[in-house]
C-alpha cells in the first residue's frame, strides 16, 4: 500500500511540472502590515514554487530589500494556514545572534499576528513549541540543543546569514 501511494504522488508530481509554466508572485497575506514590492512578491512566488515541489532554494536577493520581511510574510501566510485548521508546526529561523532582536522587532512590525519565541539564553527549557508560529534561535544554540530539536516537525526552516553553514567545519 505505501508503495502505491508513493507511485500516486511521484506521478502527480511529474504531471504538475510537465504542465508548469512558470514562477507566479504570491499574494501578499492579509496578517501583513505593509506593502511587499513587486520583486518581493516575486520572491514569495520563488517559494511557494520550491515548497509546491518539496525542494530547498536560496532567497539571495542583494542586502537590504527586504528579505526578513519577505520571509515573515510567507511565515504569515503559514500561520494564516495554521489558524485555518491545517495541521502545520512552528517554523525556525536561525540567526547570528546579533539579530534576533531584528527579527523579533521586524516580526511585531510586519506581521503582529505571528507568535514569536525568543528561543535563545538560559531559559529555554520545557517551552511548548506547539503554542508559537516562530521559534527564533542562534546558530550557537542550534548546536547546543541539535538533540531536543532534531525531533521536532519544523514547517519551514530559515538560516539568516547562511554563509554560517558553508561548509561541514562551520
Amino acid at each position: 500500500q505505501p508503495e502505491a501511494r508513493c507511485d500516486e504522488t511521484f506521478a502527480q508530481v511529474r504531471e504538475q511540472l510537465r504542465s508548469f509554466q512558470g514562477v507566479e508572485p504570491a499574494s501578499q497575506p492579509a496578517g501583513f502590515v505593509g506593502q511587499l514590492r513587486d520583486y518581493q512578491r516575486d520572491g514569495m512566488g520563488w517559494m511557494e514554487f520550491l515548497r509546491r515541489f518539496s525542494f530547498g532554494g536560496c532567497l539571495a536577493d542583494d542586502m537590504g530589500v527586504g528579505k526578513t520581511p519577505q520571509v515573515l510574510a510567507l511565515l504569515e501566510t503559514r500561520r494564516e494556514l495554521r489558524a485555518a485548521g491545517e495541521p502545520l508546526g512552528p517554523s525556525l529561523v536561525v540567526v547570528p545572534k546579533s539579530l534576533v532582536f531584528n527579527w523579533k522587532q521586524e516580526a511585531a512590525r510586519f506581521t503582529p499576528e505571528l507568535r514569536v519565541l525568543d528561543y535563545t539564553g538560559m531559559a529555554r527549557n520545557g517551552t511548548d513549541f506547539s503554542a508559537h508560529d516562530v521559534i527564533v534561535t542562534t546558530y550557537g544554540t542550534l548546536r547546543r540543543d541539535a538533540l531536543r530539536l532534531k525531533d521536532v516537525a519544523f514547517d519551514y526552516i530559515v538560516l539568516d546569514e547562511a554563509q554560517a553553514v558553508k561548509n561541514a567545519g562551520t
